[in-house]
């Protein structure tokens, strides 16, 4: 299978659950009786993300034509990428979270070494491995600000 036939795959599956998610938040109660201010009702967060859900799928349905069928796929399956995938999450999500370890630190670490490890074949075949580790080392160090700031400031989410 190309990879423009798996990207309209899953364009339509993400399309299809970005607008059942959108759905069901317009379905939700709204709390109009006990007169809460319209921007804090219950479905408006789950349905913005539905939408910008819904509204990826279709790029990502759309991005590649048709034509595209027709050549090969641009990269050979690695199925070590799944299981580097599987370990970094799983490692994050169960042996980092709840430990103590301040969240900012966590995902910093987790945005590091996804980078670093998912580019460690390119970078080592290049021989840039230091400057990809600096690269990954900077966006860890923005995402994991970006992600405080976001869950804190706007989201008012206390982390740990």
């Amino acid at each position: 299978m190309t990879a423009a036939r798996v990207d309209r795959r899953f364009g339509i599956l993400w399309t299809a659950i970005g607008l059942a998610i959108v759905v069901e938040s317009w379905r939700m109660d709204r709390l109009e009786q006990q007169h809460i201010n319209p921007w804090t009702a219950p479905g408006l967060v789950p349905g913005l993300l539905g939408l910008v859900i819904a509204v990826l799928g279709l790029v990502l349905l759309l991005r590649r034509p048709v034509a595209a069928d027709a050549q090969p796929a641009d990269a050979q399956a690695e199925p070590w990428r799944v299981g580097l995938a599987l370990l970094l999450t799983t490692g994050f999500g169960v042996g980092v979270l709840g430990t103590g370890v301040p969240f900012w630190l966590a995902a910093g670490g987790f945005v590091f070494l996804a980078i670093l490890l998912f580019e460690w074949p390119e970078r080592r075949a290049a021989g840039t491995l230091a400057r990809g580790a600096v690269q990954a080392a900077i966006i860890a160090i923005a995402a994991a600000a970006a992600i405080t700031l976001v869950f804190q400031e706007i989201f008012l989410v206390r982390l740990p």
